[in-house]
């Protein structure tokens, strides 16, 4: 049976250990190898996207299907003090009902979880402001950081409660999080540009790994290769086309027309999520574009 992701939202799923900073508790994780230890970090890892500490305790064997530039590079991690932010949020996680079964290499770990709420709209306000906030200017920054800590004291901070699994596999480097990447459904993205329209374009990731649930980027490049501005919009074809229901896609520069100056280069983002309730029969999905110039784009 394929393994369901379901750790995209920084609002759903995290677990936390007291009140360690985060080089403390990447420390004591490192230390307490066992089951429990390296899901919780994962799963902290993973609510404050920071992606790259995520990736050091996925599973070899999953390591060795989808490399660390390919993981990144799906998975958009936070940086400075939007990643500062997530992390103080995780530290304010309860768990409990924690279950840990041993299996030989196997083992599974249950938690109750109670998460501070990333996508109630006052701590969404304060981590966009993070993202904005001016370097090297201490005060603004030290504003947010009282701002999110007199929400969880003051008691308005939401949480959000559930039960998560993660399943784990032990090797030659210890126990690592088992995501199932074997099984995962391939993803191929292809693109190109119609008769008369003089730009390049093409998909910088031509396969992708995707889990059922799993939100991942990937990205595309349009140069404009004439002398004039052009506006162009993308259409896009999913195959197979009885299952293209199940290919989301959640952001896209298909949604709106472009419009390149001569010689212009743009990189431009997909988001998708490939429908949690798949069969387990769908291996995999092409994802097709096609460029037309904004006077030729066909209507169905």
């Amino acid at each position: 049976m394929r393994k369901y992701l379901l750790l995209g939202s920084v609002a759903l799923v995290s677990i936390a250990i007291g009140m360690f900073g985060v080089f403390a508790y990447r420390q004591w994780a490192q230390v307490n190898r066992s089951p429990l230890a390296i899901s919780q970090a994962y799963a902290r890892a993973v609510y404050a996207r920071d992606y790259a500490s995520a990736w050091e305790l996925i599973s070899t064997g999953d390591r060795e299907q989808k490399g660390r530039e390919a993981y990144l590079s799906e998975n958009i991690s936070y940086s400075g003090l939007q990643q500062e932010l997530a992390y103080m949020l995780a530290d304010w996680i309860e768990f409990d009902d924690v279950e840990t079964i041993i299996e030989g290499d196997n083992a599974t770990v249950s938690v109750h979880v109670r998460v501070p709420n990333g996508n109630q709209p006052d701590a969404y306000a304060l981590m966009d402001a993070a993202e904005e906030a001016p370097d090297g200017e201490a005060a603004p920054r030290q504003q947010l950081r009282e701002s999110l800590k007199r929400m969880h004291f003051d008691g308005t901070l939401e949480y959000v409660e559930g039960v998560y699994t993660f399943e784990l596999v032990q090797d030659s480097d210890g126990w690592g999080i088992s995501l199932g990447w074997s099984q995962a459904i391939l993803v191929t993205l292809t693109a190109e540009v119609s008769d008369g329209l003089p730009w390049d374009f093409v998909a910088l990731q031509t396969e992708v790994l995707a889990l059922p649930g799993e939100t991942l980027t990937v990205r595309y490049r349009a140069e404009n290769l004439s002398s004039e501005t052009i506006t162009a919009k993308a259409k896009h074809v999913v195959s197979p086309d009885a299952l293209s229901e199940n290919f989301i896609t959640i952001q896209c520069f298909c949604f709106i027309q472009q419009t390149l100056a001569p010689g212009e280069v743009v990189e431009m983002p997909l988001v998708f999520r490939i429908n949690p309730s798949i069969p387990d029969d769908v291996t995999a999905f092409q994802n097709h574009y096609v460029f037309y110039p904004i006077d030729k784009f066909p209507e169905s």
